[in-house]
């Protein structure tokens, strides 16, 4: 929750944006996320609207990216797959794959509960089976089986990708962890990238389908508190 503070603070910041006042309506906005480190949907999107009325695409990808975390709504995918389109950003690609990720992480908790209470009934059922020498089908031993591997594949591979956006132009994208390795690419800002890992001042990233490194100063990360 807000403290009084920020309360009173986002009461007056809607109040300027209603008035258009969008230049000291942000302020605001952005005193309260970094004083509280909290932000409503409806005050990111906000922001991002802000932003990109301003011409700095790259923030308004930023908090349409904050935004989808809270309220996972395709409608902000589209919009932040659009506006990459435009400034020809790469990272923001949508297809059938991120639809179902995205559903299932919409939905995670419920959809684990089913699936782990459907182990535990078939589980239930093997044993009764057991105990009653009325193994006559195999059925609930594939299911149990079954289950068991699709609970592992949603716990260990739809997890929610690390993501970070470039925030400079012309960054070096370099091959090692260090400002004398070979040039991967220099790019500009905008593009959203997958965080791999991090070594002192420098982020391990996917780019292109390849490994390269950029310092942690070039990189704004993608998630509700700040910092990688």
């Amino acid at each position: 929750m807000y403290s009084n503070s920020a309360k009173d603070k986002l009461i007056l910041a809607d109040s300027l944006f209603a008035q258009k006042k969008y230049t000291q309506s942000f302020e605001l906005y952005s005193e309260i996320q970094n004083s509280d480190h909290k932000a409503s949907a409806s005050m990111l999107l906000k922001m991002a609207f802000i932003k990109e009325g301003l011409g700095d695409y790259t923030q308004a990808l930023y908090y349409l990216n904050l935004y989808y975390l809270q309220t996972y709504n395709q409608r902000a995918l589209k919009k932040m797959e659009n506006l990459a389109d435009r400034h020809q950003l790469l990272g923001y690609n949508y297809d059938d794959v991120e639809f179902f990720l995205n559903l299932y992480h919409q939905y995670q908790i419920q959809i684990d509960l089913v699936v782990v209470s459907l182990v535990v009934l078939f589980f239930s059922i093997m044993l009764y089976q057991k105990r009653n020498n009325r193994m006559q089908s195999s059925f609930p031993g594939m299911v149990y089986v079954t289950l068991l591997l699709v609970l592992l594949l949603i716990n260990n591979f739809a997890r929610e990708s690390s993501l970070a956006i470039v925030t400079a132009s012309d960054v070096y994208l370099m091959k090692g962890p260090s400002s004398g390795a070979d040039v991967v690419d220099v790019v500009s800002q905008g593009h959203r990238v997958e965080v791999l890992g991090k070594e002192d001042i420098w982020v391990k990233i996917l780019w292109n389908g390849r490994e390269a490194f950029i310092k942690s100063f070039d990189l704004k990360p993608v998630q509700l508190s700040s910092g990688f």
